[in-house]
């Protein structure tokens, strides 16, 4: 008897949570897809409660896709591409906004909610859910008026930071600081940055102390102004010291010139660049390199492609960087990286990245090589003809096509 009432109780139970689901199913309203990799879409599902949200691209009849670019004062812009699909075939369109860098979480994504409202309700109109929406405007309060910029568009940037941990035989501490000045505008950019970082170990081993240190500083700055809406051109500075690269300091100041492909305009959709540039280095060694030079003028080139698309199907983003020494054209460096993320089939994506360098140009590498201490610690640039690096994903999901519901139970 008891066994009966349990069947009953579960029975009950399912039936109870089928009807449930129907309910959330919304009737007469049509089906989005947001694709983003870090949305909080429990807060979006919550503001946008007359549609269904969807697993997969394929069942919607809005397909959302997001787009970012760093702006000028830290913040991002947003550009949000609304495709429509099924019902609204052949319906677009694109929102731009801003959120600024001082902007809160909670203002952030009030932002994102209320781009999304507005995009979607060309689409709204044209079914039963329209019923349920209000349109409002606020009244402004006094005549509007051009708002100045007291900075002129600069932006500064400083920071601290420090990272540590240790144990009885040994401890590590990181210290690095960083100070950035940044203007830009719809015609140029101009950046400076200067930054410092102290790396030290210590290994105790019976009666074997070991204590390693490298240190490093870095100033950067370069001014980039356009020329068309494909055509630009800057200049480059660094300045730099590193016990790691046996670089007690270095130079170099580079003019350059790049083409896009595509309009910059249309650069957070798709951009193909390509950039040259003429360096000249000066180079001051720690120790006598293994070509014998205790300092050195060197004039190097350097081409490099980059490409990137974003589409409904995924992206596809690569860089191919190749630069020689200009007395020398076997001291050469050639590196390729990129990554792809393709949405097969309904459910099925795949994702790659990876990176491949072909190094014959180091040469401020020091005369009689690095000690084992160095090498375990990797505390010194070690000779090397090569590096790489990579990862692939592969994620199938299945199951119901709707996902409109939120449960913040235990986290999310």
């Amino acid at each position: 008897m008891k066994s009966k009432i349990i069947f009953f109780v579960l029975f009950i139970s399912i039936i109870s949570s089928a009807q449930n689901n129907d309910q959330i199913i919304r009737d007469g309203s049509f089906n989005i897809f947001i694709d983003c990799d870090y949305c909080d879409l429990s807060y979006y599902k919550e503001q946008l409660s007359i549609v269904n949200f969807v697993r997969d691209r394929n069942d919607a009849d809005v397909h959302i896709l997001y787009s970012t670019q760093r702006t000028g004062s830290g913040g991002e812009e947003y550009t949000l591409f609304f495709i429509g699909q099924n019902i609204f075939e052949n319906m677009k369109d694109t929102i731009k906004f801003s959120v600024n860098q001082t902007d809160t979480e909670e203002v952030e994504r009030e932002k994102i909610a209320k781009a999304l409202k507005l995009g979607l309700v060309r689409y709204i109109i044209k079914t039963k859910a329209v019923d349920k929406v209000n349109v409002t405007f606020d009244k402004p309060k006094t005549l509007e008026t051009k708002t100045m910029d007291d900075w002129d568009f600069w932006y500064f940037r400083t920071s601290v930071s420090s990272y540590f941990n240790g144990q009885e035989s040994n401890d590590f501490i990181y210290l690095q600081s960083s100070f950035s000045a940044n203007r830009v505008t719809d015609e140029s950019k101009i950046n400076f940055q200067i930054s410092n970082n102290y790396n030290e170990s210590n290994f105790n081993y019976g009666t074997t102390n070991i204590k390693s240190i490298s240190r490093s500083q870095n100033f950067r700055a370069y001014y980039i102004s356009a020329i068309t809406n494909h055509w630009s051109w800057g200049i480059w500075t660094r300045g730099f010291r590193s016990t790691y690269s046996n670089i007690d300091y270095s130079f170099n100041l580079s003019p350059g010139i790049e083409f896009n492909v595509f309009p910059y305009s249309m650069s957070n959709q798709k951009q193909l660049r390509i950039e040259y540039r003429v360096e000249p280095n000066y180079n001051k060694y720690l120790t006598e390199t293994i070509y014998l030079k205790k300092k050195e003028w060197l004039w190097a080139q350097s081409l490099e492609l980059t490409y990137e698309v974003i589409e409904t199907w995924g992206n596809i983003e690569f860089n191919l960087d190749m630069g020689n020494y200009l007395h020398d054209f076997d001291k050469y460096q050639i590196e390729f990286d990129g990554g792809f993320s393709l949405k097969i089939v309904k459910g099925l994506s795949i994702d790659f990245n990876g990176g491949y360098s072909k190094i014959q140009n180091q040469m401020a590498l020091p005369r009689g090589g690095a000690s084992l201490e160095e090498v375990l610690l990797q505390r010194r640039e070690l000779q090397t003809q090569y590096s790489y690096w990579g990862n692939v994903g592969v994620s199938y999901s299945f199951g119901s096509i709707y996902n409109n519901v939120v449960n913040s139970r235990f986290g999310s």
